[in-house]
C-alpha cells in the first residue's frame, strides 16, 4: 500500500481496509508500508514477527515530505525487503540480489547494523554541519556577486565620465590649437601686407618725382634758356640714378617676390584618420576577499562509510577533555598514511578511549582511532622515536598501520605508558 500525502488527508487503517472496513489509522507502519488503526497497532507491536516494526504516530509521518515518502525501501528490481548492504558496489540488497549478483562479494553487512545508529550517529551531524556551511558559503557567494554587480554599474558610470572628460579634453586641446594657428595666419598676413604696403607707398613716391620730372622737363625744352636746359637736366640725371638706384635694391632684396601663404598639417595631425579606437576597455580580475568555509566533507563522508560498514565498534564519540595528554608528531609519509588523511604534522591527543589527530592550529579531529579497533601499537627500533599504529578491518577504512616521528624519545615512552595503561581500562 502506497500513501500519497495530501493537505488535511488521513490514511485508512490497511488491515481494516482488506477487510472492508473504513477505519482512520492512528498510526503508521515503516515495515508495512501502511497505516495503522489504534486497536491494529496494539496488535502489531504484540505480534512477534511485526513488534520490531518502526512504528510512528501518523501525525508525525504525514509531516515528511513527498519526497521521503517516495523512497522504495524495498529492492526495485525483485520487490523484496533490503537485507543487506554490500560495500564494495555501494549498494542495498534484497536476498535474491544477493545470489544473483553479489554471491561473490565479502564485505558485505546486515541492512539492520547499517541503520540502527544512524539518527544517533556523528554522521548525521557532521551532514547538518556542513549543510549549514555549504548555505552559509551559497550566501556569502550571493553576497559577493551582487556586489560585483553593483560594483561594474559603477565602474560603467566612472569610465562614462572619464570618456566625456577626456573627450572634453581633446576638444579644448583642439580647440586652442586653433586659435593659435588662426592668430598666427594674421599676424603673418599683417606684417607680409605692411611691407608690401611700404614697398608701393615708396614705389608711388618715386613714381610721382618721375611725373614731376617729366613734366619739368617738357616746360624747360620750350621756355628756359640753354644754360638752364643743361642745369635742370643735370639734376634730372642724378635723381634718374637715384630712382634707378631704389628700383635696383628692391628687385636685389627680393621685394618683387610674391609671398604665398598655406598651410603645412602636422604629421600627428595627419595620423588622426589612423585612430580606430579612442580607447580600450581594459577587463582585469582580482582575488576575491569572501571567506567561505571549508568543512571537511571527507569526513562526514568517511562517517557515512562506518555508518554503512554497520561496523558499531568504530562509531567513536569525541570526548576532549584538557587533561588529555597531547603531543606534536610528524606523520611518516605512506599508503596508508595518505589513506587516512594524515600527512604532515598533527596533535596526538591520547583520551581515555581513543587516539585523535588533531590539526595542530585549529585542533580539529582530522583521524579518530578508538583502542578498540587497534590491531598492535608500540614503538619501533627501526627508526629512532618512531612509534607504531595499526588498525584493523572494524576501522570505517580498513586496515593499514601508520607510522609517526616523535619529539624525543622521552616523547616515545611516555604515549607508550599512556596507551597501555588505557587500554587496560577500557
Amino acid at each position: 500500500m502506497f500513501y500519497r500525502k495530501m493537505e488535511g488527508e488521513s490514511p485508512v487503517c490497511g488491515i481494516c481496509d482488506s477487510r472492508h472496513i473504513s477505519k482512520p489509522s492512528t498510526a503508521w507502519c515503516f515495515e508495512c508500508n501502511e497505516g495503522l488503526c489504534e486497536e491494529c497497532k496494539e496488535h502489531h507491536i504484540l505480534n512477534k514477527a511485526s513488534k520490531s516494526h518502526g512504528i510512528i504516530p501518523v501525525t508525525e509521518f504525514q509531516k515528511l515530505p513527498v519526497s521521503v515518502l517516495q523512497i522504495v525501501e524495498s529492492c526495485k528490481s525483485h520487490g523484496d525487503r533490503y537485507q543487506a548492504y554490500c560495500h564494495k558496489h555501494e549498494c542495498s540488497c534484497c536476498t535474491k540480489c544477493l545470489l544473483e549478483d553479489h554471491k561473490n562479494c565479502k564485505d558485505l553487512t546486515d541492512i539492520k547494523d547499517v541503520v540502527g545508529r544512524i539518527k544517533s550517529s556523528n554522521m548525521l551531524l557532521e551532514i547538518e554541519k556542513s549543510l549549514r556551511e555549504v548555505t552559509d558559503n551559497l550566501q556569502r557567494i550571493q553576497k559577493n556577486r551582487a556586489g560585483n554587480l553593483s560594483s561594474l554599474t559603477l565602474y560603467k558610470q566612472t569610465i562614462e565620465n572619464e570618456i566625456q572628460i577626456a573627450r572634453h579634453t581633446v576638444n579644448e586641446q583642439f580647440d586652442r590649437l586653433e586659435r593659435e594657428l588662426l592668430e598666427e595666419l594674421q599676424t603673418i598676413e599683417n606684417d607680409t601686407r605692411k611691407k608690401i604696403t611700404k614697398i608701393l607707398e615708396s614705389v608711388e613716391r618715386k613714381a610721382e618725382d618721375i611725373d614731376r620730372l617729366q613734366i619739368s622737363l617738357t616746360i624747360i625744352k620750350q621756355h628756359a634758356s640753354d644754360l638752364q636746359t643743361f642745369l635742370v637736366s643735370k639734376q634730372i640725371e642724378h635723381e634718374l640714378v637715384d630712382t634707378e638706384s631704389f628700383i635696383q635694391s628692391i628687385q636685389d632684396n627680393n621685394e618683387l617676390s610674391d609671398v604665398i601663404i598655406s598651410l603645412q598639417t602636422n604629421d600627428m595631425m595627419k595620423n588622426l584618420g589612423n585612430i580606430r579606437k579612442f580607447g580600450e576597455i581594459v577587463v582585469q580580475t582580482s582575488q576575491s576577499d569572501i571567506s567561505l568555509v571549508r568543512h571537511k566533507i571527507h569526513q562526514a563522508q568517511a562517517n557515512v562509510a562506518g555508518m554503512a560498514k554497520g561496523s558499531r565498534d568504530d562509531l567513536c564519540e569525541i570526548v576532549k577533555t584538557a587533561e588529555d595528554p597531547c603531543f606534536i608528531v610528524t606523520v611518516t609519509p605512506g599508503e596508508d598514511a595518505l589513506k587516512f588523511g594524515l600527512n604532515g604534522q598533527y596533535r596526538l591527543r591520547l583520551t581515555p578511549s581513543c587516539f585523535i589527530f588533531e590539526d595542530i592550529e585549529k585542533m580539529t579531529p582530522t583521524c579518530c582511532w578508538p583502542y578498540k579497533i587497534v590491531r598492535k601499537f608500540g614503538t619501533k627500533r627501526t627508526f629512532e622515536n618512531c612509534y607504531s599504529i595499526t588498525v584493523g578491518r572494524r576501522n570505517v577504512l580498513g586496515v593499514g598501520t601508520v607510522d609517526f616521528i616523535c619529539n624525543s624519545r622521552d616523547e616515545q615512552l611516555k604515549i607508550a605508558r599512556i596507551v597501555n595503561f588505557n587500554t587496560k581500562i577500557t
